[in-house]
């Protein structure tokens, strides 16, 4: 009698409660990323850029609260829910702490989503009622705040920590985070001070404090965080060949040196009413900004061979070179204000803001999305749409706002058409976030009606 011995198949361990837990947490975050710029970011941005084409003035009352909610939309919404996601999902918590990770990321992103929201409607109404709208503007910063405390707690308390220690490139993302608390924390008490009973009071308060304000926030923030990630994933996930550290860390420090100079000397040359040579530390700032982008984007060698080919890579590459654009305007503003004869001009800053608000983060935001949303689904890359439409109408609708936007200091003819530029780039997001957006929400609907 011949007997026959078959192995049963080895079950998986079952995970400890210290392992690593398996999350997607990053979705609900991407989708809400987009929904925010699909309609209070970028749509609000666009309606209020054709209504400032149409007025041929960046200072109309009537639009200010728009542009001020459009602003904080973007940072908090578009940008803010996609750094959330991801950082949420690369620092996965263990088992034991896998349910107060998810009620913690769930309660950061309701709470930003609210404060989103509720920052929308009171900028403009908070003009007609200012005893009801004022608290409510100032408790929507305040959930916006809360909302960032717990996203930075639950990264911490509920992370996976493999042990493999932290690489140079942390030093961006701590310094991002430090940002990140500060001009949160600050919310509250800005727009309270916006929006005092004294209107030339608020408009004092705006015209000091923004332009360092916006600093803090694109150049500290999203920056350094698009700088300590990009610097790790592009060789990790992109194929391209690890990051010069040299290089990178000398591009730390000159950025972080650029940025507080430019910080500060904006408020020196404003109390002394740009007089003399008072601008010459603000100057100086963005000389070094422009050095340190060029030491980072060469640091990051996303223009040296590629091994792969990747969709994503033009848009990274075209991210990288409109950083550098935006640090040869920042050198050459001088020059411009002594052209135009102003002392300041809200035309030129606005373009340069644009260019690194739109040309390389969103554009930065496109590439490393999509990437992240394939890979987490398990797509081919290389057999998924190639998006160079989106690629072509995102920086042709930038580089003509860019360009008409600098063009309406020398002629008013440039109002009119730079109003319209916004929607080009409205419809390359709609585009995008079609392709991104659909086959996440395909794929949760099939893991929900699977889990029921």
């Amino acid at each position: 009698m011949k007997v026959e011995l078959r192995l049963l198949p080895q079950m998986p361990p079952t995970p400890g409660p210290n392992d690593r837990a398996f999350v997607e947490i990053y979705r609900p975050f991407f989708l809400a990323g987009i929904l925010s710029v699909l309609t209070v970011g970028c749509l609000l941005g666009a309606v209020a850029l054709l209504g400032i084409g149409g007025s041929g003035s960046y200072t109309s009352a009537s639009w200010a609260p728009y542009i001020l909610a459009h602003a904080n939309s973007q940072l908090y919404g578009w940008v803010g829910f996609f750094v959330m996601g991801f950082a949420l999902q690369q620092h996965a918590p263990t088992m034991a702490k896998r349910i107060a990770f998810h009620r913690l990321a769930w309660a950061s992103l309701v709470l930003m989503g609210i404060g989103i929201a509720l920052r929308f409607v009171a900028e403009p109404l908070v003009r007609t009622d200012r005893e009801t709208w004022l608290p409510i503007g100032v408790g929507s910063a305040v959930l916006q705040a809360v909302s960032v405390a717990l996203f930075m707690f639950n990264t911490s308390y509920t992370r996976h920590r493999s042990g493999a220690g932290l690489t140079w490139q942390s030093l961006f993302v701590f310094a991002s985070l430090f940002w990140l608390s500060i001009v949160s924390m600050a919310e509250p008490f800005v727009f309270a001070f916006s929006h005092q009973a004294d209107a030339l009071a608020s408009i004092q308060f705006i015209a000091k404090w923004f332009p360092p304000l916006r600093d803090a926030q694109f150049l500290g923030f999203v920056a350094m965080m698009i700088f300590g990630v990009s610097l790790v994933k592009l060789h990790s996930c992109f194929g391209v060949k690890e990051a010069d550290e040299r290089l990178g860390r000398t591009g730390f420090v000159l950025w972080t040196f650029g940025l507080i100079l430019r910080t500060v000397g904006w408020v020196y040359a404003f109390d002394r009413q740009f007089s003399g040579e008072s601008r010459a530390m603000y100057f100086a700032g963005a000389i070094a900004i422009a050095i340190a982008a060029a030491m980072l984007v060469r640091a990051s060698g996303i223009f040296g061979p590629l091994s792969q080919p990747m969709r994503s890579h033009k848009f990274v590459r075209g991210a990288f070179g409109w950083l550098l654009l935006s640090g040869a305007m920042l050198v050459l503003e001088p020059l411009h204000l002594r052209e135009t004869g102003a002392l300041f001009s809200h035309a030129y800053s606005g373009a340069v803001r644009h260019a690194l608000t739109v040309g390389f983060i969103s554009q930065m935001i496109l590439g490393f999305g999509a990437h992240v949303v394939s890979r987490m689904n398990d797509w081919d890359e290389s057999r998924l749409a190639p998006l160079w439409i989106v690629f072509a109408l995102l920086n042709l609708g930038n580089l003509s706002r860019v360009a008409l936007e600098v063009a309406t200091d020398y002629t008013p003819l440039a109002y009119r058409p730079m109003g319209f530029t916004g929607f080009i780039e409205l419809v390359a997001l709609v585009i995008w976030a079609a392709h991104v957006a659909g086959p996440m929400l395909v794929r949760w609907r099939i893991q929900t009606a699977y889990a029921k």
